[in-house]
């Protein structure tokens, strides 16, 4: 990470934010970053929310979040991870399980954290907010996290003890009723919410 990232990352959590304040701070932050600089740190927070983007952060986002931090949810949700500090950031990122300590699980939301800095680049260079800077650090064509096996219950218990224990629950088949939608009895798998 670039020391502008980390002097931002500093500025932005210092005392104990809420992320409502750190979005106004961010916004305050942004109308004083220069393209260069916003360039730079926009680049290293789309890097750190791309590395979430596997198979196994998003289930452990979805049971830390109780089962908000599915598709949508869970962009709003690595956003939030990415703008973390070093420490929390890293923490999380090696071991998922701990976000079952971390605020971010309840307190996420549509902040667009990364977006915002990449705007600020966008607009210089283009004039217009075309997600270039995503374009540039990305690529063009957005991989999809490798597949692995599916997981039966007993390898998410194993992956996330803590989570599994207060979350598992979101993992267990509704009981089928006699009719209407679901009646059939189909069991939900972890291949149906996160592909």
């Amino acid at each position: 990470m670039n020391e502008l990232t980390r002097q931002l990352l500093k500025v932005l959590w210092k005392g104990q934010p809420s992320f409502r304040e750190i979005d106004a701070r961010l916004a305050e932050e942004c109308r004083t970053m220069s393209p260069p600089e916003a360039g730079v740190i926009g680049r290293d927070l789309i890097l750190r929310k791309e590395r979430l983007y596997t198979r196994t952060f998003r289930l452990a986002a979805w049971l830390a979040s109780d089962g908000t931090a599915g598709n949508d949810g869970f962009m709003d949700f690595a956003d939030c991870v990415a703008i973390l500090p070093e420490e929390r950031y890293q923490r999380i990122v090696e071991n998922p399980d701990s976000l079952i300590d971390d605020e971010v699980s309840n307190n996420f939301r549509e902040f667009y954290f990364a977006s915002r800095v990449a705007r600020v680049f966008d607009k210089a260079v283009l004039d217009e907010e075309a997600h270039f800077l995503y374009f540039l650090v990305l690529g063009l064509e957005e991989e999809l996290p490798p597949r692995n096996a599916p997981w039966d219950d007993s390898d998410v218990a194993e992956r996330f003890p803590r989570l599994y224990e207060k979350h598992g629950h979101l993992l267990t088949a509704p009981k089928p009723r006699r009719s209407g939608i679901g009646s059939s009895g189909d069991r939900v798998t972890l291949e149906d919410l996160i592909p």
